[in-house]
């Protein structure tokens, strides 16, 4: 020993450590592994699965604000609790129910609970749960009140918690458990569709051996409209080594899959969900990867979760990847979204082609054209079919675009001249017929870098914010194709805006007490109407002023219906432009589009279009020769002004 130091007495040797819980344990492992409502009453429909209930009620309050008297509500008929279940097992945390009662329940389901700790996940969204069970004709009713576990552990320590007992009788009553939470402490209100796609998402065992009411409405697996499914139907069945048997199924929608959150491939661990929807952690560089936006899925991997193995994080929100167990299913799923987006793109775009190749207006359009300008179109339209990211209804825009722009080539000009020219003479005919491509070249150049400059100073407008009235009006009232660049035949129509002004008591340039200001206008040509509404490039859009273009729109299509003016055409559409919108009104915004009434926002207006007019310059260049000096000057140009247009 060194001088100085002492030798531990007696009493010394005897000391102990000791390993404490903070009080704060509880709120850790309810409120951060448990966040939000969804994940937390799931837990409850878990544990009336292992009850072996066939029917769960859920009470929730839905698109609407929190009170301090709202409550949430699950109630199952399971096999329910006797007082010693709530005392030895109920409210012991932590416990490990597979290792105590098995791997199945009496009535031969897979028990989903393993770790003890989903009962906490209430706390993360209520302070006081409170718990009403049947068992054998005898009641347990208790409540749990997490002010009362902080105030009750010692020193901010955890110690053993009694709740409070409020009936412990005999009662004539079915067996199952009721349990309440009560003092919410959720801020926002939930969106109902939303809740509902959710939590049909964590459960693969939705039957009618297994019934989910939420608000009265049965909960069902959520349907979609797959434009590819693989398989077909059903589920593959593969052997991943490490992991055992796995099932899977993917599906890619037509239009992208509305919320975000619910693109991609969840898995699923003894039917329930053990990882949100993902991608396997795959990487940019994948052919086909804009089929992200489109794609939902499966993958059933109960070898995650066996008696040797738990590889799900304790909030069942994704699965321990970093596990050397877990490594071989992600690289085959990675391995598994590659080739099917590359196949997803492959189809999609082999898709597009037949429908254009079925549809007679196309083909018979496509068939007046001369051999050249046939070979150019379906040149052109087959390379914008395998665009990943073009949806379809703007691919057929795209197209329409297109066909006019070649149908209005014709000119008299060209006619004459090549009438003027011998047969015999065929060197000036070719000769006419270059010069001519670059003419047209240099000519379509000029309008499109117009545009580009025009579309760059309307970017510069919606980020200064300037006033929708007057100024972003007159704007795009005289430049619809800023809107939409197929619309080149329409214009404004004045008749059209007063029709919607006198149904709807609007002022025209400013306001007027008791009246609203004019904010759309109305664009038509003998095909078709659009009533396009422009809101301040600075605010979020309201679902009220959602609704109200909406009603323009169907207004105005009762009145043409009961006109016979042959001026204006039959089709109404919308088009409501705005900064931004609430994720809550997107469902509606995706109704709409359904029947042609669309949200658009300022950025991708200005995106899309710009775009668009970059590639058509790209076509006309194209067509005429590269080494001719004008061709050559236009890209120099080009490079000069930094457009990156080649």
């Amino acid at each position: 020993m060194g001088k100085g130091m002492k030798m531990p007495s007696d009493v010394e040797k005897s000391r102990k450590l000791k390993m404490q819980f903070a009080g704060g344990l509880v709120k850790h492992l309810g409120l951060h592994m448990y966040s939000g409502a969804t994940p937390a009453i799931a837990e409850l429909i878990a544990n009336a699965w292992d009850a072996d209930a066939q029917r769960v009620e859920i009470e929730i309050p839905l698109g609407q604000s929190w009170t301090p008297q709202s409550t949430i509500s699950v109630k199952d008929d399971g096999i329910g609790m006797s007082f010693e279940d709530c005392n030895d097992k109920f409210l012991v945390v932590g416990r490990d129910r597979r290792r105590e009662e098995g791997h199945y329940t009496d009535g031969d389901r897979p028990v989903m609970g393993h770790k003890g700790l989903g009962k906490l996940g209430c706390f993360g969204i209520a302070e006081i749960i409170e718990v009403r069970s049947v068992k054998d004709k005898w009641l347990t009713h208790f409540r749990m009140d997490y002010d009362s576990i902080l105030r009750h552990s010692k020193g901010q320590m955890v110690a053993p918690y009694e709740p409070e007992v409020l009936r412990d009788e005999s009662a004539d009553e079915p067996d199952g458990t009721f349990v309440i939470l009560r003092r919410i402490q959720l801020k926002r209100a939930i969106n109902e569709d939303r809740f509902r796609a959710s939590m049909a998402r964590r459960f693969a065992v939705l039957s009618k051996e297994f019934q989910v009411f939420i608000n009265g409405e049965l909960l069902t697996p959520q349907e979609l409209d797959y434009e590819f499914r693989f398989p077909t139907s059903g589920m593959n069945t593969e052997d991943v080594s490490g992991v055992g048997t796995i099932k899977w199924w993917v599906g890619f929608t037509a239009k992208p899959v509305q919320y975000e959150d619910a693109r991609g491939i969840a898995v699923m661990v003894r039917g329930r969900l053990a990882q949100e929807p993902f991608f396997f952690d795959l990487r940019g560089g994948v052919y086909g990867q804009h089929g992200m936006q489109y794609m939902v899925g499966e993958v059933h991997a109960d070898g995650l979760d066996e008696e040797d193995t738990d590889l799900i994080a304790t909030g069942r929100a994704s699965v321990l990847w970093e596990d050397p167990k877990a490594q071989p299913l992600l690289n085959w799923g990675q391995t598994k979204l590659r080739s099917l987006l590359t196949r997803w793109a492959e189809k999609r775009a082999e898709n597009r082609k037949k429908r254009l190749r079925r549809n007679t207006q196309y083909r018979e359009r496509i068939e007046k054209f001369p051999r050249r300008e046939r070979t150019e179109l379906r040149k052109a339209i087959n390379k914008l079919a395998t665009i990943e990211d073009i949806p379809q209804d703007r691919f057929e825009e795209i197209v329409e675009f297109l066909l006019k722009a070649y149908e209005n080539e014709y000119f008299m000009d060209l006619i004459r001249a090549l009438n003027a020219i011998d047969e015999s003479a065929q060197q000036e005919i070719l000769r006419l017929f270059v010069e001519w491509d670059v003419l047209e070249a240099v000519h379509t150049a000029q309008i499109v870098r117009g545009r580009i400059e025009i579309i760059e100073k309307f970017d510069q407008m919606v980020q200064a914010g300037v006033p929708e009235v007057p100024d972003m009006h007159d704007f795009l009232k005289e430049r619809p194709w800023l809107i939409e660049p197929g619309w080149m035949t329409l214009k404004h129509e004045k008749s059209l805006d007063n029709v919607l002004r006198e149904a709807y008591e609007l002022d025209q340039e400013g306001t007027v007490e008791g009246r609203r200001r004019l904010d759309f206008f109305c664009f038509a040509d003998t095909m078709r109407v659009v009533v396009v509404e422009i809101k301040r490039p600075s605010r979020t859009v309201t679902r009220e002023e959602i609704r109200r273009h909406q009603d323009y729109v169907h207004y105005l299509r009762r009145h043409l219906a009961r006109t016979t003016d042959p001026k204006f055409g039959s089709h109404v559409s919308g088009r409501l432009i705005v900064s931004k919108y609430s994720e809550n009104d997107e469902l509606l915004i995706g109704e709409l589009a359904n029947s042609d009434i669309r949200v658009v926002t300022w950025d991708t207006l200005v995106r899309t279009t710009k775009q668009l007019h970059e590639y058509i310059l790209d076509i006309a260049k194209s067509r005429a020769p590269r080494e001719d000096p004008r061709i050559q000057a236009l890209e120099r140009v080009d490079e000069e002004l930094g457009e990156g247009v080649v």
